[in-house]
């Protein structure tokens, strides 16, 4: 589809910028050839790599990682059997490397004669970088929580490493010694001796505190979705989000919850230096760093001066433009052709910026002409397909994916002021790892993985029995005008209903050992734990009470981890006015859970262990040392 082109001037600051040169790489969707000519871009949904002339701005061809694009199951699933998530090449672009997160494998493809081999790696494998030398490759492991170094040629397993939970993103220092893993739900970046496979160090990113307004950028620091070294300097920048869990209910709304935000690391000393973040606008005497609104901070590429950084935004659908010197937004580019920017990459002449967008299936052209003072950005009016014979995904699991991402206000009343997104806490369709102060009590983010259907009631409490009730959620957290009895709107919330349900699918449990998994499925069933997590999704939600009748008999528990203090649980009403109590809780369905921490309703168990732990203490259940270790291992093989 043709747009009318947006042009956007960007103007340069302070003294002439640094000769240009190749910077160290870092882990995304895009890989370019050093010539320029050529284009890889992964294909998450369709299991594959496009492969694009640049020049002729066309698909030129798709190398399948798979038997071929993915396909709707007989029971409506559609689950994609590798997922590719991240691509790089060899310092020779000769070869082609590219996670499949849902595979657990490391593919190595022949640039020349697209010729595949593969590796088993681990639990869902997401960013990698390539070293120096092109002998190495690095995978940050995201649900065994360790970085895989594996050896080119031949193609196998070297080591692995032990570093802070769920690693996702991936850099490497320019000479090539250090790299860096992001720690998506934890706000910290670990660094590696890339030669010694050992932890240099840990940085945590500080909270950010609340500054007097509930508008002003503050919160946990989650979903660091990518980092990198900006040019000629020792400068590791990484991309997250701000999650104001203080602010309660009525007050929590959509200025206050989520922050795009930008942090600063000396990569040399590990000194944390700055988070740069949006502010509401509106706040007297008080600016952010970034002048526009943005949400769903994904990708982002420095130009190869180190100059300015470009930043995909998935969720307001744009791409903001910061001048890394001054540390402050020159520009917004909005809007793009496509939905759900995911990747973004820059030309190695800095003439051409290029998106990807997951969910058009597409990516978008930036044009930079420089101008004397900068440049002036153009977006190209037509997209570049990446896949090839039609959307394997379904027309109404693509749109409700492109609604649960999106915080696009120009499209659908999904948000005020492209703010948030459902996506801005349920991260990847599962969880934040925060509590937030709603009006029934503290409650944790549930993860959406594997859907809804099944696991009976729905909310902490019973509150809600179907995914469309959460129009109440969108109208409250999110900003949105949405209303669960406009016929108009069903269509929309039956979309998201359908991406939850069908399209999001459960987390590739993390390697475990086989043997403590049977030991401890029999310490499950001896411990009584099956007597309220049983049937296919590990809960007795519902039981009794098949057709989620509200009014009717609800079926809770109190499993003692109610809250009587400074913030407690309250009595309140569920969707349909029928009463609930403050300490009675819905049996939360256990799969999938190894990938969800924090747990229990108010997020008071750090870990499977601390959960397990309090549940065995307040049943009374008769659990040694080395069963309750078993129970756990169980627990996450589920």
């Amino acid at each position: 589809m043709k747009r009318a082109l947006v042009v956007i001037a960007v103007l340069a600051c302070g003294s002439s910028p640094p000769p240009k040169t190749t910077y160290a790489p870092h882990s995304g969707s895009l890989a370019l050839t050093s010539d320029g000519k050529t284009l890889f871009v992964v294909n998450p949904d369709a299991d594959s790599v496009a492969v694009i002339d640049v020049a002729a701005r066309a698909l030129k061809s798709e190398i399948m990682l798979g038997a071929g694009h993915p396909a709707t199951l007989g029971d409506g699933t559609f689950t994609p059997a590798i997922m590719p998530r991240s691509v790089a090449l060899s310092p020779d672009n000769k070869t082609l490397y590219v996670t499949g997160e849902r595979s657990g494998k490391l593919y190595a493809i022949d640039v020349a004669t697209s010729a595949q081999s593969s590796v088993s790696l681990c639990s869902e494998p997401t960013g990698l970088v390539v070293s120096n030398d092109g002998k190495k490759i690095f995978v940050a492991c995201s649900q065994d929580d360790v970085v895989a170094r594996v050896s080119a040629a031949p193609l196998a397993l070297d080591s692995k490493l032990a570093v802070p939970t769920e690693p996702w993103a991936l850099a490497i220092s320019e000479d090539g010694l250090s790299i860096y893993a992001t720690q998506f739900l934890g706000g910290s970046v670990t660094t590696i001796d890339a030669a010694a496979m050992t932890v240099t160090r840990t940085q945590t990113i500080p909270v950010v505190a609340p500054r007097g307004d509930k508008r002003l950028a503050h919160g946990e620091v989650r979903g660091a979705y990518d980092l990198a070294m900006r040019p000629h300097t020792s400068e590791l920048w990484v991309m997250h989000q701000l999650l104001g869990i203080d602010t309660a209910q009525p007050d929590l709304d959509f200025e206050s919850t989520a922050f795009p935000a930008l942090s600063a690391i000396n990569a040399d000393t590990g000194a944390f230096q700055q988070t740069l973040s949006t502010n509401a606008q509106d706040v007297p005497g008080i600016n952010g760093a970034f002048a526009d609104i943005a949400s769903g901070p994904r990708a982002f590429a420095f130009t190869h001066d180190g100059s300015f950084m470009f930043m995909a935004d998935t969720s307001s659908e744009d791409v903001l433009i910061v001048d890394a010197r001054s540390k402050n937004e020159v520009a917004l580019v909005r809007p793009l052709l496509g939905h759900q920017p995911d990747g973004i990459i820059i030309a190695e002449d800095d003439t051409h910026v290029f998106v990807q967008e997951r969910n058009t299936s597409d990516v978008v052209v930036l044009d930079l002409t420089p101008n004397g003072a900068g440049f002036d950005v153009v977006v190209e009016p037509q997209a570049i397909p990446t896949v090839q014979g039609g959307d394997p995904m379904p027309a109404n699991l693509r749109l409700g994916q492109h609604l649960f991402y999106s915080a696009n206000s120009d499209e659908y009343p999904i948000t005020k002021n492209h703010w948030v997104a459902c996506a801005s806490c349920h991260m990847e369709g599962r969880s934040d790892a925060v509590t937030w102060r709603f009006e029934q009590g503290p409650r944790d983010t549930p993860s959406n993985a594997g859907g809804m259907l099944g696991t009976g009631f729905l909310f902490r409490t019973a509150d809600r029995v179907k995914v469309q009730d959460y129009w109440r959620t969108i109208d409250t957290e999110q900003g949105g005008s949405f209303d669960g009895t406009d016929a108009t709107q069903q269509p929309l919330l039956d979309a998201i209903a359908a991406y939850v349900n069908y399209g999001i699918p459960l987390p590739v449990p993390p390697t475990t050992d086989a043997e403590l998994v049977a030991k401890g499925a029999g310490v499950f069933h001896v411990a009584g734990c099956d007597s309220c997590h049983q049937g296919p999704r590990f809960t007795d939600s519902g039981m009794g009470n098949a057709t989620l009748d509200l009014g009717a008999t609800v079926l809770l528990h109190d499993v003692k981890t109610c809250n009587t203090g400074v913030f407690p649980d309250v009595s309140h009403l569920d969707i349909a006015g029928d009463a609930r109590t403050p300490c009675d809780f819905d049996t939360p369905s256990l799969s999938g859970v190894g990938s969800s921490p924090p747990y229990f309703h108010d997020g008071s168990a750090g870990t499977l262990k601390d959960a397990v732990d309090h549940m065995v203490a307040s049943t009374n259940a008769q659990v040694s040392a080395d069963d309750a270790t078993a129970l756990v291992e169980y627990v996450r093989s589920l």
